[in-house]
Parts: C-alpha cells; structure tokens; sequence
C-alpha cells in the first residue's frame, strides 16, 4: 500500500498527502514549529536560530501538495540579509551553525551563497512528529465531521416531526423508502451517541462511511419535506469538506509507525 523509502511526514505534508490549503497550512506550520523547537533544544546559537526563523518561513510559503522535493528550501545569501537584516559575517555564521542540523549536498555551494538545503532531519530527527500531526489532523476532521453529522441527524427528526404538513401526497413511495433508509443508518450505526471525538477520530474511515449514508438521507429528506420558499441546507453545506478531506480520512484505521522510518531501505510498516 504504502512506497517504499517515503517517510511517515509524506502522508501528511509531504507528496503523498491528499490534504491542501488551510489544513495543509495548520499541519505544515506546527511542523515548523516543532522544528525550531528541537533545533534550539539540540544546542543552535542565536545566528543560526534566526537564520532557520527565515527558512522555515519560506519553507511554509513553498510547500505545495505533492511536491518532489517537499522538505528542501533554496535561497541566496543576499536574500537572506534582505529578510533579516543581518550583515553578511552574521548570516555566514548563522549558516555555519545549522550545518549539524540539516542537509546540505553541495558545502561549498551552500556557504558561498547558493543555498540549497533539507529540513528532512528536523522534521523526522525524533521519528513523533508525524503521530502528533496526525493526531491534530484527525481530531480537527473529527470534531467537524461530528458537528454536521449531528445537525443534519437533528434535522432529519425535525423534517419527520412535519410529515403530516409537509410532505406531497404523490411523494409517498419516495418518503417510505427515505424513511427504511433512515431505520437502516439508525440500525447500523458504530457510534455511541453524544460522539465522542477520541472514538471516532480513532476510526475515521468507518465514520466517514456512516456520514456518507446520512448525506444521502438527510439530502433526500431535505428535498421531499424542505418548503420551497426556506433553506434547507445540504449535508455538504453543513460539512463545508476541504479538498481531499475526505480522501485523507479514508485511507483506513491504520497508521504509519514512524520509528520505523530510520532505515530508508525497507518497506513502512502499517500497523493497525
């Protein structure tokens, strides 16, 4: 399922992640964040901690869905000044104290100007941050995903407590069997209700197939008893879903073990 040598940060920020704007942003940012945090911790001096500061925010700014090169950022040292209005002995020093932390291929190019390098290893240096991504990721997704599907469950007893008054009288067929599809969610459901975030961030996949049978019912629903002249919101109007939202959460219950991920030459392991 997975391809060989892709690190855990790839299904999540890397080429291999279905998720994009504000959510590929929020993920994206805290992995910043993280990277500052273990560069400072691992012992970078001041010059170098400014210098990274930039970096990682044109790190931030480049980042695209399914980038080949999603960990690299290329810049010139005068840019570099520009943006941190440091002399040019003070952003050499600042690069010559990243050197233990990132990737550079090419040392002479990088500390003549031409500044081309990997934040790979402070992004995976600790083989967790991918798990604490992925536990933003889905607790964000969760809590939405609980919020529609409770509202559009609500209106759908709201539109059965108005059948008598609402519905046409040609519409029967069509109401009966809106009405088996709703006995048959109710039936089927794996979910206790009031929802529970930790649940059902814990199988995202099943719950979105849940969600997907009340999208049907509820739309159904809202389309045979709203009243011409209200609104009757869609369930994906109650779910505003980004794209590739949905994609993301439907890779299934399994999760990538990072720590797995130092050996570059073997398979990912998927655990369930």
């Amino acid at each position: 399922m997975w391809t060989e040598g892709l690190l855990a940060l790839d299904y999540l920020i890397g080429e291999e992640t279905h998720l994009d704007g504000a959510e590929l942003k929020q993920l994206v940012h805290l992995a910043s964040l993280d990277a500052m945090r273990r560069a400072v911790a691992g012992g970078l001096g001041p010059e170098g901690a400014q210098v990274l500061q930039i970096l990682l925010l044109l790190w931030e700014r480049r980042v695209q869905k399914r980038s080949e090169s999603p960990y690299v950022v290329a810049v010139h040292d005068v840019d570099l000044e520009a943006l941190l209005d440091l002399d040019e002995g003070q952003v050499r020093e600042g690069l010559r104290q990243l050197l233990p932390f990132v990737r550079v291929d090419d040392l002479d190019l990088y500390l003549c100007g031409d500044i081309e390098l990997s934040l790979e290893p402070l992004l995976n240096g600790d083989g967790l941050l991918a798990d604490r991504l992925d536990l933003v990721w889905r607790t964000t997704h969760a809590r939405d995903l609980i919020k529609a599907a409770t509202e559009a469950e609500e209106a759908i007893h709201c539109y059965l407590g108005q059948l008598q008054e609402r519905v046409d009288p040609h519409a029967g067929d069509r109401l009966a069997i809106l009405q088996t599809r709703w006995r048959q969610y109710l039936s089927h459901e794996r979910f206790v209700r009031p929802y529970d975030v930790r649940q059902v961030r814990s199988d995202l996949c099943a719950f979105e197939d849940q969600t997907a049978e009340l999208a049907l019912v509820h739309d159904g629903f809202v389309g045979l008893l709203g009243r011409a002249d209200e609104y009757g919101a869609l369930f994906s109007e109650r779910h505003r879903l980004a794209p590739g939202a949905r994609l993301q959460a439907l890779r299934g219950p399994y999760r990538v073990r990072s720590t797995r991920l130092d050996r570059p030459a073997g398979r990912l392991e998927v655990v369930g």
